[in-house]
């Protein structure tokens, strides 16, 4: 007498989306963006929201900042860092002025 054991895999779950997929509509914007952004002055210790810019790639911050509110740090020629709180602790974030506005605006 033969015991048959069938080996069998785990169901998948379906498709894993990645990052790109997403972001697809987080980061979409549809209207124009003047330069404005670039004449904004900013002091150290403002407050500012990271709003995400698509159409600007370099030191895009991760999908998890969008609409928080950070703490300027320090301000560099093209960069801000900003202390940003997130869950218990505080991290820095560092991006160029096209991806955060002032709380006044």
């Amino acid at each position: 007498m033969s015991i048959i054991i069938f080996m069998t895999t785990k169901k998948s779950s379906g498709h894993s989306h990645g990052f790109r997929f997403k972001s697809r509509s987080t980061l979409t914007k549809k209207y124009i963006r003047g330069v404005s952004f670039l004449l904004r002055t900013y002091k150290r210790g403002e407050k500012a929201i990271i709003v995400i810019d698509p159409r600007q790639h370099k030191s895009m911050p991760h999908k998890r900042y969008q609409g928080k509110v950070g703490i300027i740090n320090s301000i560099g020629k093209r960069s801000i860092v900003l202390n940003v709180k997130l869950g218990n602790k505080m991290k820095t974030l560092i991006t160029r002025a096209d991806h955060i506005k002032p709380t006044d605006v």
